[in-house]
C-alpha cells in the first residue's frame, strides 16, 4: 500500500483532536467539503471507516483512533522539521542578572541552543541595579521596568539555611532567630519585613553579614554561616539537592520582579525567539513551592 498524502493525515489528526469537521476545516485552512473529500479518499486508501455519526458531529472509529495514535509521533517530527526551516538565525547578545544567570538560566541554556542552532549566542552577567549594557535583550530584577519590557515572573522570599546550620540550632522557630544569624543581600529591609510578617519584629540593622551578590550569599548559607532569604527560582537546585533547606513556610513578596527588556529598536528575531522560549519555560514549569523541610 502506498503512503497516504500528508495533507490527508494532517486532516485526520486535526479531526481526532477537534471532533468536528467545521473546527478541522478552520484549523487546516480548508473548506468543510474539502475536508470531507480528503477523509473519504483516505478511507478508500486505508480500507476501513474513519468516522461514525455522533450527535450533530462525528467521532473516530476504533481503527481510526489506533491509526492516529500510530502516526501522530511522525507528524510531530514533520512539523518540527518544517518549523526549523524558518527559525530565527543570527547574532543574539543578552545581559542577565548574575544570580539568575548562574542558578536558573545557565543549566537550561542547552535546550534553547539545541532548538536554534543558527543563533550565535553571547551572555553577559550584570549585578542587580546595574545599568543593562547595549545588547539585544536583558533579563533584570527591578521594580521600575523600562518601556516595552515583558514581565517574566514575580518573586517571593523565604528563609533558607544549610542542613548543618539547622542541625546546630535544632528545630528553629521564628522567635529563636537572632539578628547575628542573618545573611543579607544589599539591604536589611527584606529580613526586617519577613520577621515582622512572622510576628517577631526585630532591629536587624548593623547585625549579620551583608553581601552584594546573590551567589556569594548562597555560598555562605550553604557553608552554614547563617540564614538567608531565597526564592523558588534561584535557590531551586540547592533546595532539591539538599544543600539548602527551607525551615519556614512563611514568605514575603519581593518589591521587584524579573523582566525581559528589549533593545531600543525592539526585539530582533533571535531575541524574540529567546523571549518566547523563556516565557514558555516558565508557563510550562511553574516555580516550585517547597515544603518546610526543603523537599
Amino acid at each position: 500500500m502506498s503512503l497516504p498524502p500528508i495533507s490527508a493525515l494532517i486532516v485526520l489528526d486535526a479531526l481526532a483532536r477537534t471532533g468536528s469537521v467545521r473546527a478541522t476545516a478552520t484549523e487546516v485552512h480548508l473548506s468543510q467539503s474539502a475536508v470531507s473529500h480528503k477523509l473519504k479518499a483516505l478511507e478508500t486508501q486505508l480500507g476501513f471507516a474513519l468516522t461514525i455519526a455522533k450527535g450533530r458531529g462525528v467521532a473516530l472509529t476504533g481503527e481510526a483512533r489506533r491509526y492516529v495514535a500510530a502516526i501522530r509521533p511522525a507528524l510531530a517530527l514533520l512539523h518540527d522539521a518544517h518549523d526549523g526551516l524558518d527559525q530565527a538565525k543570527g547574532r543574539l547578545e543578552i545581559a542577565v542578572t548574575s544570580g539568575f544567570a548562574a542558578t536558573w538560566l545557565a543549566p537550561r541554556l542547552s535546550d534553547f541552543l539545541n532548538r536554534y542552532p543558527e543563533i550565535s549566542f553571547k551572555m553577559r552577567s550584570v549585578a542587580v541595579g546595574e545599568e543593562v549594557p547595549a545588547c539585544d535583550l536583558g533579563i533584570v530584577f527591578t521594580d521600575t521596568p523600562p518601556r516595552g519590557a515583558k514581565r517574566l515572573f514575580d518573586v517571593t522570599f523565604f528563609p533558607v539555611c544549610s542542613p548543618d546550620f539547622l542541625h546546630k540550632h535544632g528545630a528553629l522557630t521564628a522567635d529563636a532567630i537572632l539578628p547575628d544569624m542573618l545573611l543579607h543581600l544589599d539591604t536589611h529591609a527584606d529580613w526586617a519585613q519577613w520577621l515582622e510578617m512572622a510576628g517577631q519584629p526585630q532591629q536587624v540593622e548593623d547585625a549579620g553579614v551583608v553581601f552584594s551578590g546573590l551567589l556569594a550569599m548562597y555560598a555562605a548559607a550553604e557553608a552554614g554561616l547563617g540564614l538567608c532569604l531565597g526564592d523558588a527560582v534561584t535557590s531551586e537546585h540547592a533546595l532539591r539537592s539538599g544543600r539548602l533547606l527551607r525551615p519556614f513556610e512563611a514568605e514575603i513578596p519581593a518589591r521587584a520582579a524579573y523582566w525581559i527588556t528589549p533593545a531600543p529598536g525592539g526585539f530582533t528575531a533571535p531575541a524574540a525567539a529567546f523571549a518566547d522560549w523563556l516565557q514558555d519555560r516558565f508557563d510550562r514549569a511553574p516555580r516550585s513551592s517547597f515544603a518546610a523541610d526543603g523537599k
